[in-house]
């Protein structure tokens, strides 16, 4: 199984962070270097992502080929591990990979630091027009939507 690993630079939580299967991150501070760097002792395989940034003209450039790189690392998993720190929230390419990875129907597994954990795979509901905001889908579906129970 092909395990993503994303996760904010400032998390803090070495030990929290699983090692399994095949792991794919990337090479940024923080949670992905200390998975790669652990599975690298262990034998295990990795497949690393980096930005392809040759041939940049122009400044936005380069943000863009972060995320064509968030991208291309999300396609390649079956499971997402993300892990948000307290200090930055759900914000920057940690969110942009949970919310493509669930797009994608890929299961995320999300892990803030410090404590609590939630699983999320999110179905696409076809009666419900448009892009939702990605933390408030559920929500978004109860309000919208009129469920009233039968039969009692």
């Amino acid at each position: 199984m092909n395990i993503g690993i994303v996760g904010a630079r400032k998390y803090q939580d070495r030990d929290s962070v699983p090692l399994e299967s095949v792991i794919i991150t990337s090479s940024c501070k923080g949670v992905c270097t200390w998975v790669r760097d652990e599975a690298e002792r262990r034998g295990m395989d990795v497949l690393l992502f980096t930005p392809d940034l040759t041939n940049i003209r122009a400044f936005f450039e380069v943000p863009k080929r972060y995320y064509q790189r968030n991208k291309e690392l999300i396609e390649a998993c079956d499971l997402l591990y993300a892990f948000l720190s307290q200090e930055d929230g759900f914000t920057g390419g940690t969110r942009f990979e949970i919310e493509y990875a669930v797009r994608l129907g890929i299961p995320v597994q999300g892990h803030w630091e410090g404590g609590g954990s939630y699983s999320m795979y999110q179905y696409p509901i076809p009666f419900i027009e448009g892009e939702k905001e990605f933390s408030l889908a559920w929500e978004a579906f109860f309000n919208t939507t009129n469920l009233e129970r039968k039969g009692g």
